[in-house]
């Protein structure tokens, strides 16, 4: 029905003061100011709203969420990257020190495939150590530095996490074996 606030407060007001004709009816040009005050305030109030949620903030507004969680942005990562990174903070500082935690913490990083192999399974004196496998994401983070960075400030304090990165190939796998009969050689596909 009104297109901005000051058309708003001048309908408020009483009939006698709105019969002077508009273009020099000084409660409509006092109207008109105040009401374009209000609407940019509005304005204001709504781009703060925006910009103080991690979803919907400007790549500017990122990088100062980014400091206030003490988060700079990693080299080599993008903007929708650093977005679900800075959103994940408080659920991987609360599983932190886990293999939940760790597990999150590669996730934020854009890999999609995280599984912790602990070595104690297979030697029983390395029990402070793991290998963890990562595979496949969009937005991921290739440097292994990085990666490694990121796991050492989730992982248990006591410790030793190792990175592994494992190549997943879709398609049909070929295994071959020779078994010889007489000199007849066959193979199988697995």
């Amino acid at each position: 029905m009104f297109d901005n606030f000051g058309d708003y407060m001048f309908w408020l007001l009483f009939t006698p003061l709105k019969r002077v004709k508009k273009s020099v009816n000084q409660f409509y040009i006092f109207c008109k100011v105040i009401g374009k005050l209000f609407d940019n305030a509005k304005d204001a109030i709504f781009r703060v709203r925006t910009e103080s949620m991690i979803l919907s903030a400007s790549e500017v507004m990122l990088t100062v969420h980014g400091k206030d969680r003490d988060m700079p942005r990693l080299k080599g990562e993008g903007t929708e990257g650093y977005r679900r990174r800075l959103s994940m903070k408080a659920i991987i500082a609360e599983k932190a020190g886990t293999n939940e935690g760790l597990i999150l913490a590669v996730k934020a990083l854009g890999y999609q495939n995280v599984r912790i192999e602990p070595l104690y399974l297979t030697a029983p004196s390395r029990w402070a150590e793991a290998i963890l496998w990562i595979s496949g994401g969009d937005f991921i983070i290739t440097d292994r530095d990085v990666i490694q960075s990121e796991i050492n400030k989730v992982k248990p304090a006591s410790a030793k996490i190792s990175l592994a990165q494992e190549q997943v190939y879709d398609g049909t796998t070929y295994c071959a074996g020779v078994l010889e009969i007489g000199r007849i050689r066959t193979f199988r596909q697995v």
